[in-house]
């Protein structure tokens, strides 16, 4: 299948940060035991900003420097979340209109939780090749931090509150390869409507995770008729580093060509495999013409990996 080129890229986080020290505050831990049981050093909180604010502040970056006639070709707005600031209208909505982007265009909210932001560039793609759109601001952001249970140090610790953008346009040379699964079970890890404190069965997850991450991978690559070695970089969901190295083992990946930034931001959720994307492009990590591999998984339970050209 044809792929996409990524046009423009852009990161946003809350505007406080939260160290682990700073966490018993709120609840009996330590640096060294979040540390050991996570690899998380600090993430960020959005006390004064709104998810919209983030998604906004991460598509601008995004657009930065790019003419009108390049905005004007944007025909969609899709954000990845599960935490809308209102029931209605979108967050994506919300972010076109900061944006100034109106129109001829489709604002929409994807949640799929931690496989939101792949599940996004899966839809994306399907849009782009379709031939019934040109250029497309895909965003995943997350203010996570109030629907925290503050005296559960198994949750409170794991999530942060950030934002990443990419503007994609389709790219008749360029691969793409993807895989999406759902395990449906509602008592591992969810959130209800009315009583919006994060529920987790954190065992549960971590065995979950450590099977769906590699497998999903290695599915991929025998789609793709690749080795693991074929790919230059692999961007995992960001909840946990022992998640992530065991995926690496069983995978034969070296850790190396695993790009990590849990210890910054901690999990962020739709916005987590996003800024780390954009970061990867930052860094210049990677670059136009790279094979990246991105793999997500969350509450549903879902998982979702794409293998593709950048």
């Amino acid at each position: 299948m044809a792929g996409m080129k990524i046009l423009g890229y852009g990161t946003a986080h809350g505007d406080r940060a939260v160290s682990n020290e700073d966490m018993k505050e709120y609840v009996e831990t330590s640096d060294q035991w979040i540390r050991e049981k996570t690899g998380i050093g600090q993430r960020y909180f959005a006390e004064n900003k709104s998810n919209i604010d983030m998604a906004a502040e991460a598509g601008a970056k995004a657009l930065r420097g790019k003419s009108q006639e390049f905005r004007d070709g944007i025909d969609g707005v899709i954000v990845a979340t599960f935490t809308p600031d209102l029931a209605t209208p979108s967050v994506a909505a919300e972010v076109a209109g900061r944006l100034g982007i109106s129109g001829s265009v489709m604002t929409m909210d994807v949640n799929s939780a931690c496989s939101g932001f792949v599940y996004g560039l899966v839809l994306v793609n399907a849009l782009l090749q379709s031939g019934g759109f040109k250029r497309i601001l895909l965003i995943g952001s997350e203010k996570i931090h109030p629907l925290m249970d503050m005296e559960d140090r198994r949750t409170c610790v794991l999530f942060g509150d950030a934002a990443g953008a990419v503007v994609l346009e389709r790219n008749p040379s360029g691969e793409f390869f993807h895989l999406e699964g759902t395990e449906p079970n509602h008592d591992i890890l969810w959130c209800d409507r009315f009583d919006p404190k994060i529920q987790m069965a954190g065992q549960e997850v971590y065995r979950f995770a450590v099977s769906a991450v590699p497998e999903c991978g290695e599915e991929l690559l025998r789609q793709a008729g690749m080795t693991a070695q074929d790919v230059d970089r692999y961007i995992f969901h960001q909840a946990n580093l022992r998640i992530i190295r065991s995926a690496a083992r069983r995978m034969k990946i070296p850790e190396a060509k695993c790009f990590l930034n849990v210890e910054k931001y901690g999990n962020t959720s739709a916005a987590s495999v996003a800024v780390a994307l954009c970061e990867c492009l930052e860094k210049e990590e990677i670059k136009a013409g790279d094979r990246i591999m991105a793999v997500g998984f969350g509450a549903g339970l879902t998982y979702g990996g794409v293998l593709m050209t950048i």
